[in-house]
Parts: C-alpha cells; sequence; structure tokens
C-alpha cells in the first residue's frame, strides 16, 4: 500500500513538473527564464556589428559613420519599430512619449543622427549639425554623431524596449494570462524578454561576460560600467574592480525575478509596481553618465577656461541624458528647464562654453526622491581606479539631507532652499506621490 502511494505521488509530482515552466533556459545574468527569451537576448549582437562597424579601419571617421548608418538600415531595422510592443504605455514609457511628443522618438533620434540635422521632437530637441558641424563628410572625424547613434540605441532604446515588454507582460496578465490556472505562457514569455533586453547575450549566463572579459552592449553593462566610475559597485556601495556587479544591477534582476512569480501567476497589479521600480533604478547608470560627460564639459575640475570642446564628449553627454530628461520632466518642469539649457546638443553651451555643470547635478539630485532613487544608486564620481577622492565640485549628497533615504523623509532646511528652482511642477500630474 505505501509502495503505491508513493508511486500515486510520484506520478503526480511528474505530472505536475511537466505542466509548470521551469528553468531549463541559460540564466540571464542569474535571472532563470522560464521560457526561450533568444530572440530577444541575442539583439545585442545586432548592436554589437553596429559599433565593431565603426571601429575597424578608419574608426570614427565618416565612412565608419556610413557604414553604422548602413546597419541601422538593414540587419538593425528592428529599432525603427522600438518600441515592438504598443498595446498600451506603461507609466514609466509614457513619460517618454509625453516628452518628446512623438511615438517614434527612438528612431527619430537614430534618424536625424545619421542625417547629421535636427530632431523635431515637442521638446529636448537635439541639433546634430549644430553640434558638430565640421565633422559632417568624407574622411572627416565623426566621432559626436557615432556616440549619439551608438549609446541612444544601446542604452536609451533598449530600456524603453524592455519597459514595454514588462507592459505586455502586464496586459497579458490583466486579460487572464495565468500560467498558475490556465497554462498561459504569454505574460512570463514578455517578462523573460524584458530581462533578457536588459542584460543581452554578452554578458553570459551569470552576467560576467566570460570569457571574453569585456562589457556585453546592454543597459546591464551600463550600469556596470558606470559604478566602477562612481566606486559604488558591490552589495555594500564601496567597490570599483570590474569582476564586481553594479549594486543597480542587482536591485534590477531582484525586481524582474519577482515580477517573474508575478507574471506566472497572473497579477498584473504587481507587475504595475515592479515596471515602475525596474524604470526608477535603470536610469541610474544614465544619471552617473549624464554627470559624467557634463562635468568634463564644465570648468569644475580645473578652474575657468578648461572645459572639453571634444565631440566624443559632447555627443556621449548628450546620448545619456537622452534617455533621463523625460524622467526628469516628469518630476519637475523646473528642473527639467535647468538641464536642458546646459546640455542641449547643439544649443549655446555645451562643446561652446563652460558647461554649469551644478545646475545639470542639482536638476537630478534634487529630484531623485521623485525619481525613486537615492543619493546612494548614484554616488559621487571618482572617474579614476587610484583617485582617493571624488572630483573636486562633486560632492555626493546625503540621502538623510535630501529626504531620499525612505518614501516618509523629507528634504531638510537647507536642501529646500538649495533646490527651490529645480524642484516642484511635475510634468506628470501626481508623478511625484508615493505609488512611483
Amino acid at each position: 500500500m505505501q509502495l503505491n502511494s508513493a508511486a500515486v505521488f510520484l506520478g503526480l509530482v511528474a505530472t505536475a513538473t511537466a505542466q509548470i515552466p521551469t528553468p531549463n533556459f541559460p540564466q540571464i545574468a542569474g535571472y532563470f527564464a522560464r521560457t526561450n527569451a533568444t530572440e530577444f537576448l541575442e539583439r545585442d549582437l545586432i548592436q554589437a556589428a553596429l559599433e565593431d562597424s565603426t571601429d575597424g579601419i578608419g574608426a570614427e571617421t565618416c565612412e565608419a559613420f556610413d557604414r553604422a548608418a548602413g546597419i541601422y538600415d538593414g540587419i538593425g531595422a528592428y529599432w525603427s519599430t522600438i518600441p515592438t510592443y504598443r498595446g498600451s504605455e506603461s507609466d514609466s514609457y509614457n513619460e517618454y512619449s509625453k516628452y518628446y511628443g512623438k511615438d517614434d522618438w527612438v528612431d527619430i533620434w537614430a534618424s536625424k543622427a545619421i542625417k547629421k540635422t535636427r530632431t523635431n521632437y515637442k521638446r529636448g530637441n537635439a541639433n546634430f549639425g549644430e553640434a558638430f558641424p565640421n565633422n559632417t563628410d568624407g574622411s572627416g572625424d565623426c566621432v559626436g554623431f557615432e556616440e549619439v547613434l551608438k549609446k541612444g540605441l544601446s542604452y536609451t532604446a533598449q530600456v524603453a524596449e524592455l519597459l514595454q515588454l514588462g507592459q505586455k507582460a502586464r496586459d497579458e496578465a490583466e486579460g487572464g494570462c495565468r500560467y498558475q490556472s490556465n497554462g498561459c505562457e504569454e505574460a512570463i514569455k514578455a517578462w523573460d524578454a524584458a530581462a533578457a533586453v536588459y542584460v543581452g547575450s554578452l554578458e553570459g549566463p551569470d552576467g560576467k561576460n566570460e570569457p571574453s572579459g569585456s562589457y556585453g552592449k546592454a543597459p546591464y553593462a551600463l550600469a556596470d560600467k558606470r559604478c566602477r566610475n562612481f566606486k559604488n559597485c558591490g552589495p555594500d556601495f564601496n567597490e570599483f574592480t570590474k569582476d564586481v556587479t553594479s549594486n543597480v544591477n542587482t536591485q534590477v534582476l531582484a525586481l524582474f525575478g519577482a515580477g517573474s512569480h508575478a507574471a506566472w501567476n497572473g497579477d498584473y497589479t504587481l507587475l504595475d509596481k515592479y515596471i515602475r521600480l525596474i524604470s526608477n533604478k535603470v536610469a541610474v547608470p544614465l544619471i552617473q553618465g549624464t554627470f559624467r560627460y557634463y562635468y568634463r564639459l564644465s570648468d569644475e575640475e580645473f578652474g575657468p577656461g578648461t572645459y572639453s570642446v571634444l565631440d566624443k564628449e559632447v555627443g556621449e553627454g548628450g546620448a545619456f541624458i537622452f534617455g533621463v530628461l523625460p524622467k526628469l520632466w516628469a518630476c519637475s518642469s523646473r528642473g527639467v528647464k535647468k538641464a536642458e539649457l546646459q546640455t542641449k546638443v547643439g544649443g549655446e553651451i555645451a562643446g561652446l562654453q563652460a558647461v554649469n555643470f551644478q545646475d545639470v547635478k542639482l536638476a537630478f539630485e534634487c529630484n531623485y526622491r521623485c525619481l525613486g532613487i537615492t543619493c546612494k544608486d548614484v554616488g559621487a564620481l571618482f572617474d579614476d581606479d587610484d583617485a582617493a577622492d571624488p572630483k573636486p565640485g562633486f560632492v555626493a549628497c546625503s540621502d538623510e539631507d535630501n529626504g531620499s533615504d525612505n518614501t516618509c523623509a523629507k528634504p531638510n532646511k537647507d536642501t529646500k532652499t538649495k533646490c527651490k528652482l529645480f524642484t516642484g511642477k511635475p510634468g506628470v500630474k501626481n508623478r511625484d506621490k508615493l505609488r512611483f
């Protein structure tokens, strides 16, 4: 009788196991995909092909840039369709479409960079031809155009894609897709796809990009790069070696892990929350990149008249802030105006005169609470493994003083005073409320 009971029990277990999608697919930086996300995981290979095309013969020349443009129009044609899911918009993605005022804002950025002309957004326009006026044809240096193209696609476009794939998972769940009760896999597939886009195949199953030893080409790689510059990698925010994962990546992958169970169970209200939280955290390395390059375009480090005018640094700064201006606008139309004035690609300041870096820094720091991130997440800029102290003029804010250490905190009097011109008037109604 015992044997028969055991046989029945094992049979039930086998049946249950067969019915539940188990993590038999390669891990994604430690995230266990329940479905085959290879199509989305390997999109970073197209990004790699685009970047490799600019690094060969005649690197950083306009000839090399034309090769990259050919890839965008060829095997990279899917970029013009980002986001590939448009059934509805998540709150987080909606910040981008509202700010830029165009459904095809990703393609506009890339195609106008390729054409070396001006974007036609509602807000946050860039004039690429004015930014790099002497480097537009022949064998000249097109590194500025190259940076806004490849980094705009690698980091911001992929963030847009993953946010909307998360929204697809949420919509499928709201429509009744629950593998737990009815065997529907669509919600889990979309959620796995979002995680795959964030990490990319080049990082490998453990997120360390072994055996090649270099970084990947997706937002996950950016977080690992920038935490080294800010010396806040690892669980204690105090490491900066290449083999230590960004704390932001740990947070984001943990949220994807929690969302995987919510998708399996069809809990769309939880998925709403996880999408917002992921969106908050993936902005951190973009803000760090913004700080890094606009610091170089300022005279904070070496004094008056020492700012960079390099096309490469103008292009990189523009590519990073492209991905976070919409979020800043959603929190504060005052703060975004301060940042836009200093950072506009092809504007009157960046690359022509010293950027007021403190305006850029305060525009974001004063809104960390609204953005759902902390001073600790971002840290202070060192930009050199051997540096013992942060860069001059770059003191990391205090979460306690800033009111960003927990959801019930408030900034102190001094912070309120210095932030007065950088906060208030959210571009999205109630964006500064607790649900974000």
